[in-house]
């Protein structure tokens, strides 16, 4: 009866519950799982920094007191069980410190004697360590996946690896470059941001002196991978590197080339701007092509040549700039770009043109000639200072409001005012990067454009231009639709190389003016990559796109925030390592 009517006291009851409840709070507060979980807030969608942790740790805890003006109290259930509080700022970095992300080297350590600048800094893996502990993660994971790991005709466990770098947009004044890699076994995942790993980081040029060393450096890492088997999860591991996908800058310098600027301007074929609009040239590994791959052995015989040549060009008198000159004219003479020896080695022969930055170029090259004709069709007058100084019913102005408010490019609308106001008495030309949202919204309503573009009074140059827009447009649009693609059909093959053939051509023979690298490439090298990359993944281009590349490189600038400016890329290679477990 004493139990009994202890039970029913409330009182007692709720002190004995609470008393217990808030014994296994206080357990929990020092327990992994609460670590967990407050490393799992602080990483939500990013990750939070100082201030924004302890206002999330307050909040999520505490309440405003009734009793004292501007006091907090906590936030309590059942009778006066306070809810677990997350821990400290203090105790969650020294927990976050804790965690083994591998080894990350400085480059100043490594390359201090290359390094052109003082302030440069930035940090790096070593992939003969960081790849094993990759391949152990994804085979760990895998079974919980749905989309469990390719192998392709290859054995089980040799994985496929792309490597490439790119700038990091890290501001206007933010100079950086960053190099990663992808498993191509991801499947579709080779185009999420999860699934490229950051393993190099520096704030420094694309092209500096470091950047070089590295990838050297780099190359003799992959060159010991390749030859070792790895027992990893109870199966034997291999890795390969198979892929370069990079945009052409980055590529030019990996292959010791020229720029695209060149008289042969293609890191993929020996084509020369002479044959910009050479409706007979074709290209392919058969003889009878007139533009063909270049050959490895071709590249090291010609960056040999060049040296020989740089040799005795450097004793004798002249500027720097009379003596470059030489050298181009030299590599040209040459039919070639090519300067040095690659520093990737044989794997430059892997790469492939990359479909992300090609669909974005040639949207930009179609939008550019659109301008041109709209600009040409309004009548613009020297009194005509500004952009609002344009008639609102001209085309230029019709063209300019269609692409703000239907087709719904307001950054691009607001670069072409800008432009005008500032440079068209110049002649200059607009100077804008397509990204992939541009490039998807144009292949959705280019066609609006069209439409305010073209007018009734228009003569038969103007109608032909017009309607030469809408056949370019078209093609390119349908030709985008196949070189995204993951999975393709030999059929789509097909179709693609005759949209291709019919977009170059339609440039080529209506808008010679507008035939550029870009236009050239698709025309001819596109569908030859396309029918490659199919052969060896049974995949579409999208294989080697550069679309994760692009996401983590927004991943990192966000995160670039909450880091120190001195150690900025060891604290973005720990913040992104954590994020990926």
């Amino acid at each position: 009866m004493t139990l009994e009517t202890l039970l029913c006291n409330t009182k007692v009851t709720n002190y004995i519950i609470d008393k217990k409840q808030k014994e296994e709070i206080k357990v929990f507060q020092n327990s992994r799982d609460d670590m967990l979980r407050s490393v799992a807030t602080y990483y939500t969608a990013g990750v939070m920094g100082k201030r924004k942790y302890q206002a999330v740790r307050l909040a999520s805890t505490m309440k405003s007191s009734a009793k004292k003006r501007g006091g907090k109290t906590a936030i309590t259930f059942m009778s006066k069980c306070p809810i677990p509080k997350l821990l400290t700022y203090n105790s969650l970095i020294k927990e976050v410190n804790k965690i083994d992300i591998g080894t990350i080297y400085s480059i100043k350590d490594r390359f201090a004697p290359y390094l052109e600048d003082e302030n440069t800094s930035g940090c790096f893996r070593d992939l003969r360590e960081f790849l094993p502990r990759l391949a152990s993660f994804y085979l760990k994971v895998q079974n919980s996946r749905k989309d469990a790991l390719k192998w392709f005709t290859e054995t089980e466990g040799t994985f496929l690896i792309a490597f490439g770098g790119d700038g990091c947009p890290f501001g206007k004044n933010g100079t950086a470059c960053s190099f990663l890699l992808s498993f191509l076994n991801t499947g579709k995942r080779v185009a999420s941001s999860s699934d490229n790993f950051l393993i190099f980081g520096a704030n420094c040029e694309e092209s500096s002196l470091v950047v070089k060393k590295y990838v050297l450096a780099v190359c003799k890492q992959m060159a010991d991978l390749e030859g070792k088997v790895f027992n990893i999860n109870d199966l034997h591991v291999t890795f390969k590197f198979q892929e370069l996908p990079n945009d052409m800058k980055m590529l030019a310098m990996l292959g010791g080339e020229l720029s695209n600027a060149a008289t042969y301007f293609s890191s993929f074929a020996n084509g020369s701007r002479n044959d910009y609009t050479d409706l007979q040239a074709t290209f392919g590994t058969n003889p009878s092509c007139k533009s063909r791959p270049w050959s490895f052995q071709c590249r090291v015989k010609v960056a040999e040549s060049v040296e020989k040549f740089k040799n005795p060009l450097q004793e004798k008198p002249g500027s720097a700039k009379a003596k470059r000159s030489k050298v181009t004219d030299f590599i040209a003479r040459q039919k070639s770009r090519q300067e040095f020896i690659p520093l990737v080695g044989k794997l430059i022969d892997k790469a492939h043109v990359e479909p992300l930055h090609l669909k974005n170029n040639a949207w930009e090259y179609f939008f550019k000639a659109l301008l041109k004709e709209a600009i040409g069709k309004s009548d613009i007058l020297p009194t005509h200072k500004t952009f609002s100084d344009v008639p609102e019913d001209s085309c230029f102005a019709n063209v300019v409001t269609a692409l703000q408010y239907e087709v719904k490019t307001t950054c691009l609308a607001t670069k072409v005012k800008k432009w005008f106001d500032e440079t068209l008495e110049k002649q200059g030309y607009l100077q804008y990067r397509f990204t992939g949202k541009e490039s998807r919204l144009f292949c959705h309503n280019f066609m609006r454009l069209i439409k305010v573009l073209s007018r009734e009074g228009d003569s038969k140059k103007q109608r032909q231009t017009v309607l030469t827009l809408v056949y370019i447009g078209i093609r390119l649009r349908d030709c985008c639709s196949i070189f995204n693609r993951f999975e393709v059909q030999e059929t789509d093959l097909s179709k693609l190389k005759s949209l291709a053939e019919e977009y170059y051509r339609a440039n080529a023979m209506f808008l010679p003016s507008a035939v550029n690298p870009t236009v050239w490439t698709i025309g001819h090298v596109l569908p030859v990559h396309a029918e490659q990359v199919y052969s060896i993944y049974k995949q579409g281009l999208l294989t080697v796109t550069m679309e994760g590349r692009e996401a983590k490189h927004i991943a990192m600038q966000r995160l670039n925030v909450n880091t120190t400016y001195q150690q900025r890329w060891q604290e973005i290679l720990r913040h992104e390592f954590i994020m990926l477990k």
